[in-house]
């Protein structure tokens, strides 16, 4: 049964801390909502492609006893007649001041409907201190349910009440583009994710910033525009009051969607994800 189809069906406290560390890579993933969008006559559509990035280590405190931390991860998204299919893999490894390591390997896939009222997902994870987590869900949003829900694999038979406005992540970068050509500096939005029921819902701040000049034209290729937009996003759990967000992602979003550069800020560390290759991706031939 294909992805889109689903719908319609941690030792001691160095190993508590590296736990906690990993667990938060539900900030990577978020990435996946960041990608793949062009414009053409004043209209936001996708653009189909797959791109590479190289993760290290960008910042770390005193309290995270890291290291360092290298890794990949690999994005795709590709359109087909119903909606965008995305999907994200990367391996990480993270190095202590303990001469420690730990390894975290994750694959996730997700469904989208075209009129973003429908989303399902796929998470397969799996890292030195934690068993293996495998895991699937959807959502889904009016007019095709009367009020926003989403259900989960590891409890099928309990709904989970959504927020009445809420954005699914393909969704959520369109509405952002169109708000950055429009000159909108500000937006905050709820988004539902491809995680664990209690991490599924997230409330957002965005602040876009003003275009920059693109500095890796030679990487991005074809793909490669004059400007992009700079944007920050905060995540914040919607049940908590904290004015500190969980996690940050800073992005540099060209007009025509693709990320040329990202960074991902948990407070105590910040990883950051170099585009090293890009290409675009064939549409599919609907009738």
């Amino acid at each position: 049964m294909g992805i889109k189809d689903k719908p319609y069906r941690k030792k001691q406290e160095k190993a508590e801390k590296m736990r906690e560390n990993m667990s938060k890579q539900f900030g990577l993933t978020v990435c996946a909502g960041l990608l793949g969008f062009s414009l053409e006559a004043g209209a936001i559509e996708l653009v189909a492609h797959e791109a590479t990035y190289e993760m290290g280590l960008l910042s770390s405190g005193n309290d995270a006893k890291m290291t360092n931390i290298v890794g990949k991860t690999n994005f795709l998204m590709r359109k087909d007649c119903e909606g965008w299919i995305s999907s994200e893999d990367y391996l990480l490894e993270f190095a202590y001041d303990t001469g420690d390591s730990a390894l975290l390997a994750s694959h996730f896939e997700s469904w989208e409907g075209q009129s973003g009222n429908l989303y399902s997902f796929e998470v397969d994870e799996r890292s030195t201190y934690e068993e293996e987590k495998q895991f699937n869900g959807y959502a889904s949003i009016p007019p095709v349910t009367d009020k926003p829900v989403a259900y989960f694999s590891m409890q099928p038979n309990v709904a989970l009440s959504l927020p009445e406005q809420v954005y699914f992540p393909i969704a959520h970068t369109k509405a952002l583009l169109e708000r950055a050509e429009k000159g909108e500096k500000l937006f905050s939005a709820n988004i539902f994710f491809g995680a664990e029921p209690d991490r599924a819902i997230k409330r957002t701040s965005t602040v876009i910033g003003t275009r920059q000049e693109v500095k890796n034209k030679d990487i991005l290729g074809t793909l490669a525009n004059n400007s992009y937009y700079p944007v920050n996003i905060a995540y914040f759990d919607p049940s908590s009051v904290a004015a500190v967000p969980e996690y940050e992602i800073t992005f540099h979003l060209q007009p025509n969607g693709v990320v040329a550069y990202y960074e991902v800020d948990y407070g105590d560390f910040a990883i950051d994800a170099k585009l090293t290759e890009v290409k675009p991706l064939s549409r599919p031939e609907c009738s």
